[in-house]
């Protein structure tokens, strides 16, 4: 049995997950808008959550914790008034933190095998 999702499905996936994350940091960076950035990084994590399950795989913990500190950096950089190298900091951990989840060549590869 593969260990991955068919090429055209994986690239789906890594997209959306891409686009889920780090589209809502920017909509957290620019707008404000925590909700919607919130239920972005749920919805991405959801993917990332069942694509494991259907790939038998665990996800890089590294990624999500990178992803997850960048959201914290987020929420507190506007809780002391929009201060913007929190939210650099953190659309940047966001960044990096995707990077490791969804891009197979960073990292090596975009998950561990369970086991």
């Amino acid at each position: 049995m593969s260990d991955s999702l068919p090429a055209p499905v994986g690239v789906l996936v890594r997209a959306l997950v891409a686009a889920c994350f780090v589209g809502g940091g920017v909509l957290a960076l620019l707008d404000g808008r925590f909700v919607l950035a919130g239920l972005a990084y749920l919805a991405g994590y959801t993917v990332l959550a069942a694509a494991a399950v259907v790939q038998g795989q665990r996800r890089r913990g590294a990624g999500l914790s990178l992803s997850g500190v960048g959201w914290m950096a987020l929420a507190v950089g506007a809780a002391l008034g929009s201060e913007r190298l929190l939210l650099g900091a953190g659309v940047g951990l966001l960044i990096v933190g995707t990077g490791l989840l969804v891009l197979p060549w960073v990292g090596g590869g975009t998950g561990e095998a369970d086991g």
